[in-house]
């Protein structure tokens, strides 16, 4: 290590690399602050901030008394042609999560908000910003824009208690059908590393969602920024073509 880069830059470097070529394992146990420090030929300092980086990552779980293990994703969020419902998804992971309302306000829709929901910058709007923790560690912060003209009393639920879908299709008489979602590889930045508790640098990743009704009214547009270690998982089909085109 003789770079300019900072040493526990370079050493989370190289064990971030192990991790991904797998030749450290998912839920093995990697070597000892001891031994990497060996190694490696760097202090205990440089080695325990490699360490909380890829902690930071979600690569990286440690486990008092036991060790440092390679992580494996414990939340997992389903991918598919219908709406993705992250309270649905942890309750069928036998998740017991708490959902904390950091802000809730009505507002005139800001420019690019009317656009994705198909209103005037003149209609009201509901944003709403929430936490989600389970076992009192942050898994998910969302940030969402809500058409209440479509969608009137949906300002007045308690979302500390009721997902979003649920007040959705209790308030609009009306079912979610359908979304488009992007996803997106984010820096954390200062204030959601604040929020998801990792460091302001860690990757994370975004899942943003237009929400639509079955009449195809757009009813949400919603950013959810998940911890690192987690995982957005699907089935993907390889489309049967006619037989003359397998040996093109």
């Amino acid at each position: 290590m003789s770079s300019s880069t900072p040493k526990h830059v370079q050493l989370a470097d190289l064990l971030r690399e192990k991790i991904y070529s797998k030749q450290w394992a998912v839920s093995s146990r990697i070597p000892s602050e001891h031994d990497l420090m060996s190694l490696f030929g760097v202090s205990r300092g440089t080695v325990r901030r490699a360490i909380k980086s890829l902690v930071d990552e979600g690569l990286l779980v440690q486990r008092h008394g036991r060790g440092t293990f390679v992580a494996k994703p414990e939340i997992t969020h389903p991918a598919g042609m219908r709406p993705l419902s992250f309270a649905e998804s942890l309750k069928q992971q036998g998740k017991d999560y708490v959902t904390h309302v950091i802000e809730r306000r009505v507002t005139k829709a800001p420019a690019d908000v009317a656009r994705e929901l198909g209103l005037e910058t003149t209609d009201n709007v509901l944003l709403l910003r929430r936490l989600r923790t389970v076992d009192g560690e942050p898994v998910l912060c969302q940030e969402s824009w809500s058409n209440l003209r479509a969608c009137p009393g949906l300002d007045e639920v308690d979302y500390a208690t009721t997902s979003m879908f649920d007040a959705v299709e209790m308030c609009s008489g009306k079912k979610i059908r359908y979304s488009d979602m992007r996803y997106r590889a984010r820096v954390a930045g200062k204030e959601h590393g604040r929020m998801l508790g990792c460091e302001e640098s860690a990757a994370v990743l975004v899942l943003e969602q237009n929400i639509h009704l079955e009449n195809g009214v757009a009813i949400e547009w919603s950013s959810t920024w998940l911890t690192p270690g987690q995982a957005i998982v699907s089935k993907a089909y390889q489309p049967e073509y006619p037989s003359d085109w397998a040996h093109q």
